[in-house]
């Protein structure tokens, strides 16, 4: 990786294995009614198509046949990709199958499948269910050395359990994957299994452990031809009103033991292709996005927390630039850190300001005006986005003796990134800037 300070990178890739194969599979158009997407396999149009097994252990023993057979069927119709996963186990009671939250089935078995939609050999979205029915997704970027599990698209799993093994259907919208408008459809895909009682995972496409990378490694999924570019045009209007009461404060006018508030906002995300998506949001209130873990930080430097706010998420893998590749101290530092917009006000009031505060009211976070954003990735290879926020002008409230005044504690500022990239010799390479 070379990283000059006009910050322009070129990425390549080493030469894959030449004991390497791809293989490949294909997708069959549904033809009746849809399965129902309950984990039981039981629906009649899965006994019309054949099925695909052949995995090999890649973990413990890598390249050996895995322990347990595992076999896997692809359909698809206008609008979704559907996928069923026979995990064949001599010992269905010791399968474990562990309750968990949306992305926690590490320690449960489960199976998954990869989607190289863009076919760019670097980009994947990952969908997986454990035997409980827990789902987690991901986008993997940069050829697998990148994950983004804050990624939370719309899609639908299941699990069962029977005197087999375990079974899992998935139905996964088209309008949740990004890909070229062609007539027929080429993506990479790969199919894997987690059997965690024997710490072992099984892959259909064979990928090396001293492989370069991983996405780059998937097989080839044919079959899906004639689908439309969705329309994905998302509104989502929002109204909020929050009552806090606690134990009044005495003396502290800030303080009275009961605190209002309201706000109304709205979030929108519109589909210009198959490959290119807006999103934009006018006053966003991420109230209901998972707090950040308690942190002391006693150092010159601020804390690095995962982004999950919605907005921020889609095309998350297109703005990262990697300050450093590997497992380093910076290989999760990216140039742009999207949490600083809209973050806590840096300043705090004091004596400097000219006034001697007995009690200060401070806004918890900057207030989000406004923000937009394009990405996308085209089927001539170049990555592109663009991101624009306006964050509000904040002000805190100090009290003297009962006089009062504002003390601007955070500027009204305008943020602006843009990301292009262009890959080469099939994704092997690329060139870019931020």
């Amino acid at each position: 990786l070379f990283f000059f300070f006009f910050i322009f990178s070129i990425i390549p890739l080493f030469a894959q294995n030449k004991k390497y194969s791809r293989k490949k599979t294909q997708a069959y158009h549904l033809q009746g009614s849809a399965p129902k997407i309950d984990g039981q396999l039981d629906d009649p149009v899965w006994q019309l198509i054949p099925a695909e097994n052949d995995f090999t252990q890649y973990n413990p023993v890598e390249g050996t046949q895995p322990s347990e057979q595992t076999r896997f069927k692809i359909l698809y119709d206008e609008d979704n990709l559907y996928i069923a996963v026979m995990a064949y186990d001599s010992s269905p009671d010791s399968i474990m199958a562990r309750l968990a939250r949306r992305d926690d089935i590490d320690q449960s078995d489960f199976v998954g499948i990869g989607l190289d939609s863009y076919y760019d050999r670097r980009t994947s979205f990952i969908f997986a269910v454990n035997a409980a029915g827990v789902r987690f997704d991901a986008v993997f970027s940069n050829d697998g050395q990148n994950q983004d599990d804050s990624w939370n698209p719309v899609w639908q799993a299941s699990a069962a359990i029977n005197d087999s093994g375990w079974s899992a259907e998935m139905r996964i919208p088209f309008s949740q994957l990004r890909y070229a408008d062609k007539k027929e459809q080429i993506w990479g895909i790969q199919v894997l299994r987690n059997i965690y009682r024997k710490q072992e995972e099984d892959f259909w496409q064979y990928i090396p452990k001293d492989a370069a990378g991983l996405v780059s490694y998937f097989g080839d999924l044919y079959g899906i031809k004639n689908i439309s570019a969705p329309k994905r045009l998302e509104l989502l209007p929002y109204g909020v009103t929050s009552l806090d009461k606690y134990p009044a404060e005495s003396g502290n006018p800030f303080a009275t033991g009961t605190d209002t508030k309201f706000n109304l906002g709205l979030d929108g995300k519109y589909g210009l292709t198959s490959d290119m998506t807006v999103d934009f949001t006018i006053n966003p209130d991420f109230g209901q996005v998972e707090a950040d873990p308690s942190v002391i930080n006693l150092s010159a430097f601020e804390t690095y927390y995962q982004e999950k706010r919605p907005f921020f998420i889609e095309g998350k893998n297109i703005f990262s630039f990697p300050l450093a590749i590997g497992d380093g101290d910076f290989s999760r530092e990216s140039l742009f850190y999207s949490r600083r917009i809209g973050r806590t006000p840096h300043y705090y009031p004091s004596g400097d300001d000219g006034f001697n505060a007995d009690y200060v009211d401070m806004p918890e976070q900057t207030r989000i005006l406004g923000a937009a954003k394009l990405s996308g990735k085209t089927k001539n290879g170049w990555s592109i986005g663009v991101l624009d926020g306006v964050t509000k002008r904040e002000k805190a409230t100090i009290d003297s003796s009962g006089v009062r005044k504002d003390v601007p504690v955070e500027p009204l500022t305008n943020y602006f990134v843009s990301r292009l990239q262009k890959d080469f010799d099939a994704g092997n390479s690329s060139v870019g800037g931020m």
